[in-house]
């Protein structure tokens, strides 16, 4: 199978509202699962130890804060739509739309593309306690609700063309979510796919149904794999990673968290009961995305399990597993399940198995697995070729390949096989810790609907933007060139993380400083650009991007090649030199006339190029100025070819 990239994550679950506190909650092996919220039902008037007829044996679970919180200015929904929709349909949105950010890409680039949208989801009880209540259905309740429109919402929103669906597998639905976007990539029917699953419980429902059936946690937790095991605890959440083919995700310079190398679904069919797990068809699964991946069952160095801490259900993915690893005790394989951190989070499952694997591989550490302390001798995990994580597992250099299990309770089962990003697409640090190139400030900018979300925002961006301790120009071209653009707009200049923090902080207390720094622009943004001459050059300017970047490279070497014949030697060269250790004392007879207005030209190609590196392409500006660089400005706005056209400016 051709490699298949995730290039954006966004999440949010139990004890983790983003990405970096869930990856924190799991390395430190937090527990997510607290008291049943006043707000979703009163779990002791459905509460019974001895699991009576309608009542869960259980107060607890893995639940988010907020889950109905929504800001429908942003996305131009009107209150009462928003009011109306099922808080699933409100999370999924917004994950998508972080996701999308986080891939690098602006969501609104996406527009009018062939992107897919593929969700899996389970529940749908906001529908259960506002579609029964007839006399008040209204056509807002309609379209906020069902299935379908969780995807085909963001699809709505973000304006994609390319498939629109939502998969319910009971708890394998993400996973298989991610299986039909893989295919589809892979037949060319999308280039980019959104991948979601969601999960949000507001009624006791299937906690009385786990209950009665044998399978509900007295505690609310799931123990994969323990000696404690006892059963379920339901869990919430919701995820979204971003997919590309892995050679267009490094054509376009992506960052990849990981690689999904092969995936694979089948069903249990006719087993020994409807809702039992069948350990033939999860291990014909395994083999078979072990087969599309192209590897061996020994290649795979750990596996995050289905892992649902039921006896049953844990045995059986054990020999599932054994049938394949067995014969590796020597070096058994890890093994390891987030449910021990969040419950079982049923749709959203999937999900949360894959963005834990995607990040380990990222971060080349594996979490422990929460109540492995105290492994389950009956399962005989040694005999198996397995071994319980109750460590972190560092993860040697080079590929690393990894599985993810995902089973439902109706016998549809998933396995997908990832491995570690290739070294050139996982954005190494640059040297030294610090970005190589230039001098002075950044620019870094901010919008919002309103000037009161956009108080809110500086505040919320200067907390990220601290506690991240993420470099400076990171910070502000992922503001200029990702984040959206709304109708209040801020900008400010900083010279580090630490001064822009302080900067935001100042203009949310001061509402004069504020005005000054914002405004509310009538038409479209205008692009201008100045080209600035001497004085601004400095040794091995740009020699970063020219390292880094092959589209700046290409056009560098164009402008270097058209210059040559008039100035005798290479521009390029004279950029990229190392520093003269004495580069203030030139004798008078040294220079010659045109010296400067020839390092302007140069100057003026090199801003040249980095303006079409960083966006120009088939755009040009509205305005074009050369301070001393007029080379470079007429380049620019397109007066002269940027292809090497014309004759470099100089002195008579």
């Amino acid at each position: 199978m051709e490699p298949v990239a995730i290039v954006g994550i966004d999440c949010r679950f139990p004890g983790a509202p983003d990405t970096g506190a869930y990856w924190d909650l799991m390395m430190r092996g937090a527990d997510g699962v607290g008291e049943v919220p006043r707000q979703r039902w009163d779990a002791k008037e459905f509460h019974s130890e001895a699991g009576e007829e309608g009542h869960s044996n259980t107060t607890q679970g893995g639940f988010i804060a907020d889950p109905d919180a929504f800001d429908d200015e942003f996305f131009t929904i009107s209150p009462r739509e928003a009011a109306a929709m099922d808080p699933q349909q409100r999370l999924l949105l917004q994950s998508a739309w972080r996701a999308v950010e986080d891939a690098g890409i602006a969501p609104r680039n996406l527009a009018g593309t062939s992107t897919g949208v593929f969700v899996g989801i389970m529940g749908n009880e906001w529908a259960q306690l506002h579609l029964t209540d007839y006399a008040n259905v209204t056509a807002q309740l309609g379209s906020g609700n069902g299935y379908c429109m969780t995807a085909n919402r963001i699809s709505y929103h973000l304006d994609l063309k390319g498939p629109s669906l939502a998969v319910d597998t009971a708890c394998s639905s993400s996973l298989v979510a991610a299986h039909l976007a893989v295919n589809a990539l892979l037949s060319e029917e999308c280039d980019h796919a959104l991948v979601g699953g969601v999960n949000v419980a507001l009624t006791p429902a299937l906690s009385i149904f786990y209950t009665q059936a044998g399978l509900s946690a007295p505690d609310g937790r799931c123990k994969p794999f323990s000696a404690e095991a006892d059963g379920i605890g339901r869990g919430e959440g919701v995820g979204v990673i971003v997919l590309r083919r892995l050679r267009d995700a490094i054509a376009d310079g992506q960052r990849v968290y990981a690689v999904i190398r092969g995936i694979a679904v089948n069903q249990d069919g006719r087993s020994n009961g409807l809702t039992a797990p069948n350990r033939w068809a999860q291990q014909d699964v395994l083999g078979a995305a072990y087969r599309r991946a192209g590897v061996e069952p020994s290649d795979v160095v750990f596996t995050e399990a289905h892992g649902t801490g039921t006896g049953l259900g844990d045995m059986m993915e054990v020999k599932a597993l054994g049938h394949h690893h067995a014969d590796r005790a020597g070096k058994p394989m890890a093994l390891g399940s987030v449910k021990g951190n969040l419950g079982h989070t049923e749709g959203a499952a999937g999900i949360a198995g894959l963005i834990k694997v995607a990040l380990s591989l990222h971060h080349r550490v594996v979490p422990a697995s929460r109540f492995a302390a105290k492994e389950s001798k009956q399962l005989k995990l040694r005999d198996h070729g397995l071994r319980l994580l109750k460590a972190p597992l560092r993860l040697p250099a080079g590929p690393t390949v990894a599985g993810l299990s995902s089973f439902g309770m109706g016998g549809t089962n998933a396995h997908a096989v990832l491995e570690s990003a290739p070294g050139h697409a996982a954005r190494p640090e640059p040297v030294n810790g610090a970005a190589p190139g230039g001098v002075g400030a950044a620019v870094f900018t901010l919008t919002a609907p309103n000037a009161d979300a956009l108080r809110r925002n500086l505040l919320a961006q200067a907390d990220a933007a601290a506690a991240r301790r993420v470099p400076l120009g990171p910070l502000a071209r992922s503001s200029n060139r990702v984040k959206a653009g709304h109708r209040h707009r801020f900008a400010t200049a900083a010279t580090d993380t630490g001064e822009l923090v302080a900067r935001l902080r100042e203009s949310a207390a001061a509402p004069e400083l504020l005005d000054r720094l914002s405004g509310r622009p009538a038409g479209r943004p205008r692009i201008a650009f100045l080209f600035t001459g001497q004085g601004s050059q400095y040794p091995r300017m740009t020699a970063g991007l020219y390292e880094q970047s092959p589209l700046y490279r290409h056009f560098l070497d164009e402008a270097d090649a058209a210059l040559l014949p008039h100035t005798g030697r290479s521009v390029r060269d004279l950029v990229l030199a190392l520093p003269n250790p004495r580069p203030w004392r030139v004798r008078r007879r040294e220079r010659r006339p045109g010296d400067g207005r020839r390092r302007d030209a140069r100057t003026g190609r090199c801003t040249a190029a980095v303006g079409r590196r960083y966006g120009l392409g088939d755009r040009r500006p509205s305005a074009v100025l050369g301070e001393l660089a007029e080379d470079g400005a007429a380049r620019g706005g397109g007066a002269l070819r940027p292809d090497g056209g014309g004759h470099p400016v100089r002195d008579p």
